[in-house]
């Protein structure tokens, strides 16, 4: 059964790096019991607007052309202070670090204007247990006098210990023929450090060799929104710049910077599918369909 909601409001993004240090090395478990998976969380930013400076970093280092509107996924980044608002909160049960962004689906319905602002509303209703581990999802809705202008669910994984979670599930054959690439694209080794500022997200995976080899990894490896961006960057080439777009992201495999990436891209269902692939060996890093609404 759910609890009451913790509520958190703001008149102004939250700084959340206190917290989030003390967040990264306090005493949380990666699965926590039963009586502790019905938290919920209900935050609120009124008249939340996009930082200019922050916004033109995100558009240099992701390839995007300034159209007037907000990129799609600026949006997740601009919730990031409300998401880590509620994750670095003293009564969030689930460890920080080890975290993974599992999946993330959202809708934007209308563009947004640069300096447009909107209230954000972000909610998170339970921990889930899984085979993979504990999942949670976070919800984030964009109002603009009272009518929804942007929607999105990321749903993250406190995974269990290896050697503990169940297989893999097998392929169900559903991939589609993807053929060629139609880009490809090398990826700095300082692209995580580049990212983390305007997108808010200095997770220590991401930002430096030295600090992703205290989790297991021999380099850093790219941030997942940051190959998603550079995706649609390719991909909304052609389409209006105000076009409603529904967009369903998954995070794969991590990809180690420096690196290689080959994006394959096939129609299915009145969607483009695409999937974006590590080279040399092929493995898919993100896969995703991107639509019109």
């Amino acid at each position: 059964m759910s609890q009451a909601p913790i509520s958190l409001r703001y008149q102004a993004a939250p700084h959340n790096g206190a917290a989030v240090l003390r967040s990264l090395f306090a005493a949380r478990p990666a699965q926590v019991p039963a009586d502790q998976q019905a938290i919920c969380f209900d935050a609120h930013w009124q008249g939340a607007q996009a930082d200019a400076q922050r916004l033109a970093r995100y558009r240099e280092i992701c390839g995007l052309p300034d159209t007037g509107t907000l990129p799609l996924l600026y949006l997740h980044a601009m919730a990031m202070p409300l998401h880590m608002a509620i994750m670095s909160h003293a009564r969030f049960p689930l460890r920080l670090l080890g975290l993974v962004h599992w999946s993330n689906q959202m809708e934007s319905l209308r563009h947004i204007a640069n300096g447009e602002a909107l209230d954000m509303h972000c909610t998170l209703d339970g921990i889930q247990s899984t085979e993979r581990g504990q999942s949670f999802a976070i919800r984030t809705t964009l109002h603009q006098q009272g009518q929804v202008a942007w929607r999105e669910t990321s749903t993250f994984l406190s995974p269990l210990a290896r050697g503990k979670s169940g297989k893999r599930p097998t392929p169900d054959g559903s991939e589609p023929d993807w053929g060629p690439p139609i880009a490809q694209w090398a990826v700095a080794g300082d692209a995580g450090r580049r990212f983390a500022g305007p997108s808010g997200d200095w997770n220590p995976i991401h930002v430096s060799a030295l600090t992703a080899r205290l989790f297991g990894y021999p380099r850093a490896i790219a941030h997942g929104m940051f190959s998603a961006a550079r995706c649609l960057a390719v991909l909304q080439n052609h389409l209006p710049s105000d076009a409603p777009l529904a967009l369903d992201l998954r995070f794969k495999r991590p990809l180690l910077i420096p690196g290689q990436v080959a994006l394959h891209t096939a129609q299915d269902a009145g969607a483009t599918r695409f999937v974006l692939n590590v080279q040399p060996q092929g493995e898919p890093h993100i896969d995703g369909a991107l639509r019109l609404l």
